[in-house]
């Protein structure tokens, strides 16, 4: 789990309580199909949920509790059903299906959110999809889902950076806060990931940032 003193003293008001809850309900009872997944496991999961209760609490009033722990089920499930590292385009549709099932457990004590299946179900497609799914869905707050879509969106993006120095292109993200995390997430991965595995994709990129250069010569 994330354990740099700074990083966890930086979460504002009741933030660093529900981030270490949300933390260890990651660690002991959500499974993945890739546990050993350097990019898309417990690891990445726990970035994106502190960046999503760091932005949830600014972008929505710091009192909507119900609003962060939207934003923590999304993040602590979005990327349990991946079969693979690459785009895997329908992994955020499993596992909305895994966490409705998750919940439906008789032993279960989490409240099923249908506004986090969407978030997750829809994270891996386009903002427009997404958007007028949630407009269907919610037609009477889908100005609040939507807004819970955006800071969901930019916080698994912020945690882009595990894949290398050019993993984060800070133009794409959505809302104001995200901006103000940029170099906090650059630095939470670089503290929580291994340097090899980080060498691994900066010299991946730039192997293809090469030969897309020889191409355009």
């Amino acid at each position: 789990m994330i354990t740099p003193a700074e990083f966890y003293k930086s979460l504002p008001g009741d933030i660093p309580r529900l981030f270490s809850e949300w933390g260890q309900f990651l660690y002991n009872n959500v499974e993945f199909n890739m546990p050993d997944s350097p990019l898309h496991a417990k690891g990445h999961c726990e970035r994106v949920l502190f960046h999503a209760l760091y932005m949830g609490n600014r972008e929505m009033g710091g009192q909507d509790s119900e609003a962060l722990e939207i934003l923590a089920h999304a993040a602590v499930f979005h990327d349990t059903r991946r079969l693979d590292e690459y785009l895997d385009t329908g992994h955020g549709a499993r596992a909305s299906v895994y966490y409705k099932d998750f919940c439906r457990k008789p032993d279960c004590d989490i409240t099923f959110h249908p506004e986090a299946a969407y978030l997750m179900r829809y994270h891996d497609l386009d903002d427009k999809v997404g958007i007028e799914a949630i407009r269907k869905a919610f037609p009477e707050n889908h100005e609040r889902v939507e807004k819970l879509y955006a800071i969901f969106k930019d916080a698994d993006a912020l945690d882009r950076w595990r894949l290398g120095r050019w993993g984060l292109d800070e133009k794409y993200l959505r809302t104001p806060s995200s901006h103000l995390l940029v170099e906090t997430a650059r630095r939470l991965v670089n503290e929580t990931m291994s340097p090899e595995v980080l060498d691994h994709y900066d010299r991946l990129v730039d192997s293809i940032m090469r030969n897309k250069n020889k191409d355009n010569a």
